[in-house]
């Protein structure tokens, strides 16, 4: 089993939710913004480095899917090298299902050369039980 974040605080809950919401809008920039306004916050209260840079794979993944919407091919390609290694070890993050998340970009990094993939329909991978309903 793998490791699991301490609870969320505060505004870096209220933007992971937000951000959550933009991702399954299948808003991959608004996703990476708002996600990256929780990881700030989150860096300003010293959380352990391990989780800053968890969220950090999160936003990455978004981005990833925003490279791959723009035929970003370089973007893309860097975005799976950087995110891979910071979710490591997590199964899950926040209510993120960490693993499905993973087999969900990971076509799309495949695609790089081409970025010929859709993208509609896809949604953030929650855990049975968490959700922002």
């Amino acid at each position: 089993m793998g490791d699991v974040p301490s609870p969320l605080t505060g505004e870096e809950a209220e933007h992971f939710v937000d951000g959550q919401r933009e991702f399954d809008g299948g808003r991959w920039w608004e996703a990476h913004e708002c996600w990256e306004e929780a990881w700030v916050a989150m860096k300003a209260r010293e959380a352990p480095p391990r989780e800053v840079l968890l969220l950090q794979g999160l936003i990455q993944c978004a981005a990833l899917l925003y490279n791959h919407r723009r035929g970003t091919t370089r973007g893309v390609r860097n975005q799976w090298a950087k995110l891979q290694p910071k979710l490591a070890g997590f199964d899950q993050a926040w209510g993120v299902d960490v693993r499905a998340l993973l087999a969900l970009v990971e076509p799309f990094a495949l695609d790089a050369e081409t970025c010929a993939m859709p993208q509609e329909g896809l949604r953030l991978p929650m855990l049975r039980g968490h959700s922002d309903e």
